[in-house]
C-alpha cells in the first residue's frame, strides 16, 4: 500500500477519533454554566469541536505522518495510531472522571495519589481503549477502501477553521473582558487558548472606554456563581469603629534580606514601629501569582476560573459594602502580565492604565504623585482602602557611577551578568524606597497616622544564582530566593514585633479580615491561609508561576510542569531522596478544589 493511501486512513481514523473524543467530552461540560449570548454559545461549540479535533488529530500528526513517510507498512502504521489513540482515550476517561468528582484535571501528581483499586481500572479502561480502537480502525479502514473520495478535505478544512474561529474568538473576547467566552478555559483537558490583549492594545485595536465598559457589565454575576462556591458561607463581620484605613504598598519583587537598612532607609524607618515577618513566603514566584494569593488567601491555581469570570476577593466586597473609598494605582497597569483589572478590581470603574508614554522611573513616580493628589481630594470622614504597585524601574538604573551601595560583597566572586543585575537591583530597590518615603510622608501630613493600617509587600522574591543553578530573577523556579516575600505591616495599636514563624501571602486577607473588619468566620470558609499574629508555621504552601505550580514544604518541592511532568526536589533545588508525602499532597490537592463548585 502506498503512502497517499496510508495517509488518507491515518486521516480518517483521526476523524472517527475526534467524534469520539466529543462524545466522551461531553463530560466536561456537565456542570458548565451555559451562556445565554450567541457569541458565547458560538465560541463554546467551535472550541469545543476544534479542541477535540485537535487532540484526536496530534497524535496522527505527529507521530503517524512522519511514521508513514519513513516507514509506509500498514501494520505498523495502524498500530501505531491504535495505540496512541487507545492512550488519549484513556487518559480523557479517567480525566473526567477526576474532574466530574475534583473539579481539576488529571495530571501525575493526582495519579500518584491513585490507590490500588483505581490502578486497575485505569488499566481495565485502558484494555477496553485499545480493543475498541482496533475495532474502530479496521471499520475506517475498509470504509476507506470502498470509495476513492470521502471529502477527507473538506472536513479537515472544517475542523481547522473551527479551531482558528473559536482561538479567534477567544482573543477578542478575553480583550474585552467576556465572561461567557473566557469561563469556559478551565473546563476543557489540555486547553490553553490564546491571550492577545496587549498586542491588540498595542495595535490600537481594542478601545479602552470600550473594555471599561465590558469589564464593568462582566463582572463576576452569574458566571461566578455558577463555577465557584466562594466564599463557601457568607462572611458575618462586625464594623469597626472606627473603621481603619488601609493602605497597600507592592513593591515588585523586593527581596526581604534587602528590604531595610542600610538600602532602604525609608522602609527600615517603617519596620522599627511594624510588625516585621522575617520568615514570609509568596504564593508564587510570579507577579500574578503572588498577588493573587496575597489578596484571596487563595492557592494562585484558582486564578484562570477566577479570572474567566471576573470575581473579586471578599476582603474588597467587604471594604466596599462598609462605604470604603478607593484608591488604587498601578506602575504596571492591571492588564497583562498580572490581570488584576480582571480579578483583585474586577468592576472597580475608573482603573489606571499603563503610562507607555513615560519611561519605567516617571511611571513609578507618576503612581505616588497619583495616589497622593488623590489622597488629597479624597472625601473626608470616610475610610478608604489604598493600592500602589511599584515596579522598580531596574533595567533603566544607570551602574558603574553614582554612589556605592551597601551590600556589595554579597555576590562579589559571581559571574559579570549576575554582578551587573544585583547592581541594577538595588539601585531600583533604593529607588523605590524613596517612593515609598513620599507616600509615609504624605500619610503623616494629612493627619492619618494614626487611622491607617500600613502593609508594605512584595509579590515574590528575586534570585541571583542563590542556589548555584544558574538561575537569574524570578518565574523560573519555586526554591526560596524567588518565593521569600517581604511584609511589613504597621498597626495602629499593634505593638512592634518581629515574627520569625513561617508565614505566606495567604495568611494576610485572614488577618485583616478578622482583626480589621471583625469577621468570624473559619477561615477555611474563604480561604486557605491563618492569621499571621498566631505565630503558627505552614506546614506545605501552594506557589503558582505562569504555567506551572508546585507544593511547598520545609524539606521538599513537588513541582508540577506544563505537560504533567512532576519532579521532587529538595530545599536546594536538587532531585530528593525519597517519595512524596501522600498526606501533604493530598491536603494541598484537596485546598485546590474546595473553592470549585
Amino acid at each position: 500500500m502506498g503512502r497517499r493511501a496510508l495517509l488518507r486512513r491515518s486521516g480518517w481514523f483521526a476523524a472517527a477519533n475526534a467524534a469520539l473524543f466529543g462524545l466522551v467530552g461531553l463530560r466536561f461540560l456537565a456542570g458548565y454554566p451555559f451562556p445565554d449570548d450567541v457569541l458565547g454559545l458560538a465560541y463554546l461549540v467551535l472550541a469545543f469541536v476544534g479542541h477535540f479535533a485537535l487532540l484526536a488529530a496530534l497524535p496522527i500528526g505527529l507521530v503517524v505522518v512522519p511514521l508513514v513517510l519513513l516507514v509506509p507498512r500498514p501494520w505498523l502504521v495502524t498500530a501505531v495510531a491504535v495505540a496512541l489513540e487507545a492512550l488519549v482515550l484513556t487518559l480523557l476517561v479517567v480525566d473526567g472522571n477526576v474532574f466530574a468528582e475534583q473539579r481539576y484535571h488529571l495530571t501525575p501528581l493526582v495519579a500518584m495519589l491513585f490507590e490500588t483499586a483505581t490502578w486497575v481500572f485505569v488499566v481495565l479502561i485502558a484494555v477496553f481503549a485499545l480493543l475498541f480502537q482496533a475495532l474502530l480502525a479496521g471499520y475506517v479502514n475498509r470504509w476507506v477502501a470502498g470509495a476513492p473520495a470521502r471529502g477527507g478535505y473538506w472536513l479537515a478544512a472544517l475542523l481547522g477553521s473551527a479551531w482558528i474561529a473559536s482561538q479567534a474568538i477567544h482573543i477578542g473576547a478575553d480583550a474585552v473582558g467576556l465572561t461567557s467566552v473566557t469561563q469556559l478555559t478551565r473546563y476543557l483537558p489540555a486547553y490553553f487558548p490564546i491571550h492577545a490583549k496587549r498586542t491588540l492594545a498595542r495595535w490600537g485595536l481594542v478601545d479602552a472606554a470600550t473594555v471599561e465598559r465590558r469589564r464593568l457589565i462582566e463582572r463576576a454575576g452569574a458566571a461566578a456563581e455558577g463555577q465557584l462556591a466562594y466564599p463557601l458561607q457568607p462572611l458575618r463581620c462586625d464594623a469597626g469603629n472606627p473603621a481603619l484605613n488601609l493602605l497597600v504598598v507592592l513593591i515588585d519583587a523586593l527581596r526581604p534580606d534587602v528590604a531595610g537598612a542600610p538600602l532602604m532607609p525609608r522602609l527600615a524607618a517603617l519596620q522599627v514601629e511594624s510588625a516585621v515577618f522575617a520568615n514570609h513566603w509568596s504564593g508564587g514566584n510570579s507577579s500574578k501569582a503572588g498577588i493573587f494569593s496575597a489578596f484571596y488567601g487563595l492557592p494562585a491555581t484558582y486564578e484562570t476560573a477566577f479570572y474567566g469570570v471576573q470575581r473579586p476577593p471578599v476582603l474588597l466586597d467587604v471594604m466596599r459594602e462598609r462605604g470604603y473609598r478607593f484608591g488604587l494605582v498601578a506602575a504596571p497597569g492591571v492588564s497583562a502580565p498580572t490581570d488584576i483589572g480582571r480579578t483583585l478590581f474586577a468592576g472597580f470603574a475608573g482603573l489606571p492604565g499603563e503610562r507607555r508614554d513615560l519611561d519605567a522611573p516617571a511611571r513609578n513616580r507618576a503612581v505616588t504623585d497619583g495616589w497622593l493628589d488623590w489622597l488629597a481630594g479624597r472625601e473626608p470622614g470616610r475610610p478608604f482602602f489604598g493600592f500602589l504597585y511599584s515596579d522598580p524601574p531596574m533595567a533603566e538604573m544607570p551602574i558603574g557611577s553614582g554612589p556605592e551601595l551597601p551590600l556589595d560583597e554579597r555576590y562579589g566572586q559571581a559571574p559579570p551578568r549576575v554582578r551587573e543585575a544585583w547592581e541594577r537591583y538595588r539601585r531600583g530597590a533604593r529607588f523605590s524606597d524613596a517612593e515609598l518615603g513620599r507616600v509615609l510622608d504624605g500619610l503623616d501630613a494629612a493627619g492619618l497616622r494614626e487611622s491607617t493600617i500600613v502593609v508594605v509587600l512584595s509579590d515574590h522574591g528575586y534570585e541571583f544564582d542563590d542556589l548555584g543553578r544558574g538561575y537569574l530573577g524570578h518565574a523560573s523556579n519555586f526554591g526560596a530566593p524567588q518565593l521569600r516575600a517581604t511584609l511589613v505591616v504597621r498597626w495602629p495599636g499593634r505593638a512592634p514585633a518581629v515574627y520569625r514563624h513561617r508565614s505566606a501571602h495567604v495568611d494576610l486577607p485572614v488577618t485583616l479580615l478578622a482583626d480589621a473588619f471583625g469577621c468570624t468566620n473559619d477561615p477555611a470558609d474563604y480561604a486557605t491561609g491563618r492569621n499571621l499574629f498566631a505565630g503558627t508555621d505552614w506546614p506545605w504552601i501552594i506557589a503558582g508561576s505562569y504555567n506551572a505550580h508546585a507544593i511547598v514544604t520545609p524539606e521538599r518541592i513537588v513541582v508540577t510542569h506544563p505537560g504533567g511532568f512532576v519532579e521532587v526536589l529538595d530545599a536546594d533545588y536538587r532531585p530528593a531522596d525519597g517519595g512524596l508525602d501522600a498526606a501533604t499532597v493530598s491536603a494541598a490537592m484537596a485546598a485546590m478544589r474546595r473553592f470549585y463548585r
